[in-house]
């Protein structure tokens, strides 16, 4: 893939992903608002799917756009997060300084072209069944928090994500027991891949790259032309990208303000 503009890459990648925040759990694309050249997405009090991506990378950011991307995010309390792409209008980064907001971590945005990979997959991988979607999101908790949901709610929560219309949810299956999860999903030729997760026990087998793949071919059956994805940065997600042929296209910081 030859190098694309950087600002125009980020604003494809930063709103196919919001898309897909947006279309998961209530009250779906109706919570997100236009704001800035990005989208702001908010799910409630304290929801992990709550956010504002992309703004800024349609130029400048007033005062007044971050008052409204505030008002909407912060309605019922608790803390704003502000993601900020690297390539993003400066004028965001100085507004969000001035108001006290702190950086709360950074993520690396991978990409490359979905081909689907020569190798064959460690484990069979497909996308899951409606009646495995339970089990899914207990194996997306175990392999995210070590541990099972201990709530009704937080399965709940969980659930949203296979559920999402637009996602697709996939299993790594190891002789019948599922051992790896991941999610996909599509919005304008860019393939989002999100939500990878391995249980501790089978961790290093190359679960999570066979992931990846199979990914990469549903983008490329689909028609996609650019796919992508985002990890902390020296993570073994990170390891795992740059296995399967991804480049770090940009950094983006998740800034995070106290109401």
């Amino acid at each position: 893939m030859s190098s694309p503009d950087l600002r125009e890459l980020a604003r494809r990648i930063e709103r196919a992903e919001a898309e897909q925040l947006a279309r998961t759990g209530e009250p779906g694309p109706s919570g997100a608002l236009e704001i800035g050249g990005g989208l702001v997405v908010s799910k409630g009090t304290g929801s992990p799917f709550s956010a504002a991506l992309g703004v800024g990378l349609a130029g400048a950011v007033t005062a007044a756009e971050v008052d409204r991307i505030e008002a909407h995010l912060g309605s019922g309390g608790g803390a704003i997060r502000i993601e900020i792409a690297a390539p993003a209008d400066a004028s965001l980064r100085a507004e969000l300084a001035r108001r006290g907001y702190r950086i709360e971590r950074f993520h690396q945005i991978w990409f490359r072209a979905p081909e689907p990979l020569p190798d064959a997959p460690a484990v069979e991988v497909r996308p899951i069944r409606r009646e495995e979607e339970r089990l899914w999101a207990e194996t997306f908790a175990v392999a995210y928090f070590g541990r099972m949901p201990q709530y009704a709610s937080m399965l709940e929560g969980l659930l949203t994500m296979p559920r999402a219309p637009g996602n697709v949810a996939f299993g790594a299956f190891e002789r019948g027991a599922l051992a790896g999860v991941a999610l996909a999903s599509a919005h304008r030729g860019v393939a989002t891949l999100s939500g990878a997760g391995v249980v501790p026990e089978r961790r290093g087998a190359g679960i999570q790259l066979s992931l990846v793949r199979a990914r990469l071919a549903w983008a490329a059956a689909l028609g996609s032309d650019l796919a992508a994805s985002a990890t902390e940065p020296g993570t073994a997600s990170q390891r795992t990208l740059e296995k399967a042929g991804f480049r770090c296209a940009y950094p983006r910081a998740v800034l995070v303000r106290e109401r």
